[in-house]
């Protein structure tokens, strides 16, 4: 790379706001629709989509953008504004539509940053640093997050005690407004506008077997990513996706619909349904991200060691009897503490599955796909889990409402099942061309 490039890595730091302000108001975002503004969990679901169905298409065009426009700190600022706007939208929303236009604001915004940031770090440090520095600004990433739902369960606790009112939540929002505002200020001083641009479709298939921590929402907002899917006919050709990796991308639509549709209403159901706080939804949210952010780096030792496909198995195997456990529980008669104990260790269960499926399932894809096409390649592999989060939500919001929260538990551990059949009939130890790949077994 060139010698001009700015060997500061500070700029990381302009992240960890932003994260703050995104773990602050995970659990928030679903809560104060049935907290504040007395709306149903089928609203929740409905939201989760609408928002999810906006940033698919705004994430491929801000990543467009930026390589089009050869800019990068401009589209890192306009993510990081979106987020501070729309949230000082949430606080003052008085109804739902107000919430849902703050929530496509966000959907729409906020993803500018993600397809800026990654690739912002192969631009700034020489080749043979990417890996580590890669590494090292997932883990702010991850470590705002989770500092972020530390502040949100301390003020919800600290200020409503055995309740949630409306003007704590719309304070939290407005707290999370702020740690965005401060992340544009940060930005705007540190972030670094590199002289030369890197080729996304050029960068080495290795640099996808970097854990990356990534969170799991029930939306699609996509935080660090590598490759943004270019639309076009030479792009967009069948022959480009090999049959293996088509079959993938029909698992995890389906798999990731599983996901969404148990995730989408899980608040409510912790807060009406088992009768947990505000602030023990955000401790049970803490336990899985704590558990997620301390498995990343163990999981990409298992998928070199056991093989990615055979993870990924365990883990959805897992996630699947999982799921209706957290109903099952509430059956048991435990304690309003035990309740919260199993909870927590069950989330913190989901939490280190989903790590293994994040780091696994980049694995594969990096595996079986032709290499000359490797960003459309994982560029559709992030649309197909956009558009699990639409079905996902739409299906776990209305069936909870019509039916209840265990037939959706049932029904998302059904998508698995059917999910793991798919998988079963995908061949992943072999590369596109057809040369073995050993690692992805």
């Amino acid at each position: 790379m060139g010698k001009d490039k700015p060997k500061d890595d500070k700029w990381y730091y302009s992240f960890l706001p932003h994260n703050m302000a995104g773990g602050s108001t995970s659990p928030l975002i679903p809560l104060f629709i049935t907290e504040a503004l007395a709306g149903t969990v089928a609203q929740v679901g409905l939201l989760s989509a609408i928002s999810s169905l906006a940033a698919i298409p705004s994430h491929i065009l801000w990543g467009n953008l930026s390589d089009a426009a050869k800019k990068r700190r401009a589209f890192v600022l306009i993510g990081f504004g979106g987020m501070a706007l729309a949230m000082l939208m949430m606080a003052f929303s008085i109804n739902f539509f107000q919430y849902l236009i703050a929530n496509v604001v966000m959907g729409v915004l906020s993803t500018a940053a993600a397809p800026v940031g990654t690739v912002l770090i192969l631009e700034s440090f020489p080749k043979k640093e990417w890996a580590k520095r890669l590494g090292d600004f997932s883990r702010i990433g991850g470590l705002g997050w989770v500092l972020g739902l530390l502040i949100g369960t301390i003020w919800i606790a600290f200020f409503t005690g055995a309740g949630s009112s409306a003007v704590e939540m719309r304070a939290l929002f407005l707290l999370a407004g702020s740690l965005s505002l401060v992340s544009v200020f940060l930005a705007y001083r540190w972030v670094p506008e590199p002289g030369e641009l890197v080729d996304r479709s050029q960068i080495s298939g290795a640099l996808h077997r970097v854990p990356l921590f990534t969170v799991e929402r029930a939306r699609y907002m996509p935080q660090r990513v590598m490759h943004v899917l270019m639309i076009s006919t030479k792009n967009m050709r069948v022959e480009n996706f090999p049959s293996n990796l088509r079959r993938y991308y029909l698992y995890t639509l389906v798999t990731f619909t599983g996901f969404l549709t148990f995730y989408v209403g899980l608040p409510i159901f912790l807060k009406q349904y088992a009768g947990m706080t505000s602030a023990e939804v955000f401790v049970i949210y803490l336990a899985s991200s704590v558990a997620s952010a301390l498995t990343y780096s163990v999981a990409g030792r298992w998928a070199t060691q056991y093989g990615s496909k055979k993870l990924q198995v365990g883990a959805v195997a897992g996630r699947m009897a999982v799921f209706p456990s957290f109903f099952l529980v509430t059956l048991l008669g435990l304690s309003t503490t035990g309740l919260l104990v199993v909870f927590c260790a069950l989330h913190a269960l989901l939490g280190f599955f989903w790590a293994n499926i994040s780091v696994s399932g980049n694995h594969i894809v990096s595996n079986i796909c032709k290499k000359e096409c490797r960003a459309e390649s994982t560029g559709m592999y992030g649309a197909m889990q956009g558009s699990a989060a639409v079905a996902g939500a739409l299906i776990g919001g209305y069936v909870a409402q019509s039916l209840g929260y265990g037939v959706v538990f049932a029904i998302a551990s059904a998508f698995l099942v059917v999910g793991l059949i798919v998988l079963s009939r995908i061949k992943t130890d072999q590369e596109a061309d057809g040369a073995e790949a050993p690692a992805a077994s």
